[in-house]
């Protein structure tokens, strides 16, 4: 901190940040009296000396010169001012030697941070066990949300859970129903990899449904189609359409059905299910089908 006797009248007195503060009248004790010709209110203001960092030809304060005004102002009569520094606490790098200002917002912020995580973790101690408790059920990829299973007692009292809206639902129904045939159903969940025949794992339970069904149905003769998707020449599609109805024909017989009463043929990429314009459109058209034709 300077001296007092370091400071002498019409010194100009400037912030930390070198703007004007105003013009030293003379020292009044502890205090410089500044000169009230340089004060917007044409009185004497006052400035303590503890906020002098230095004196060379000017006297040097370490705030800004609007906080100094500011406590000026406060001090007018030569009151010393109940707050020493109003302002965030920065270090002033156009003077060497500045003392940094005190940080009122770190605490703050600090407690703050501290209140939220308290909060958090109070939380996390009373979760509901609901909350907490078992997987949620597994969607399905066409609506999201759990299908509705329905336990349907066959011809010879054999239970099947079915999916109310799957072809083996609405099959088993036309097979116990007056209904003549023909009639053609497509597999909601049989469709196929590109460039395979091969029936994939997660259709299986479908595949195994419907050999339950017709197996309960003796008398039902059926014709299984199998699909393509317009990728590769027509040719190789006729082909591939005919491999995967028989591999349908030859799971069904894998489950007890009498391959007697099934056919398979190929319908290739003809009479697409959807567009082939995009991935889901061409998964879609890799499709079987099933028609009955006498029952």
């Amino acid at each position: 901190m300077a001296e007092a006797r370091d400071i002498k009248p019409h010194m100009e007195v400037v912030g930390s940040d070198g703007m004007p503060v105003g013009t030293v009248d003379h020292m009044d004790g502890d205090q410089i009296k500044l000169a009230r010709r340089d004060q917007p209110d044409g009185q004497h203001h006052y400035i303590p000396l503890s906020m002098v960092s230095r004196v060379d030809g000017r006297v040097h304060l370490s705030v800004a010169a609007a906080a100094a005004v500011t406590i000026a102002g406060q001090t007018l009569g030569g009151e010393l001012p109940l707050v020493d520094d109003p302002v965030p606490p920065i270090r002033n790098r156009q003077v060497e030697g500045a003392p940094a200002r005190r940080n009122f917002v770190l605490p703050w912020l600090v407690g703050i941070v501290g209140l939220i995580l308290l909060l958090l973790l109070l939380r996390s101690c009373f979760v509901r066990p609901a909350e907490v408790a078992g997987p949620p059920p597994v969607p399905t990829p066409a609506t999201g949300t759990p299908l509705p299973v329905e336990a349907v007692t066959l011809p010879g009292g054999q239970q099947v859970s079915l999916a109310p809206g799957s072809l083996n639902y609405s099959l088993q129904q036309y097979l116990a129903s007056a209904e003549p045939a023909p009639r053609t159903f497509q597999f909601d969940k049989l469709n196929f990899d590109t460039g395979s025949a091969a029936i994939r794992p997660e259709d299986a339970a479908n595949v195994d449904a419907l050999g339950q069904i017709l197996s309960a149905y003796p008398h039902a003769i059926v014709t299984i189609t199998g699909y393509t998707d317009t990728q590769g020449s027509a040719g190789t599609n006729a082909q591939l359409g005919q491999q995967r109805a028989d591999a349908v024909v030859a799971a069904l017989a894998g489950r007890g059905v009498d391959k007697g009463r099934m056919t398979a043929r190929s319908g290739g990429e003809t009479n697409p299910a959807d567009t082939n314009a995009n991935p889901q459109g061409r998964f879609d058209n890799r499709r079987s089908e099933l028609t009955v034709t006498a029952k």
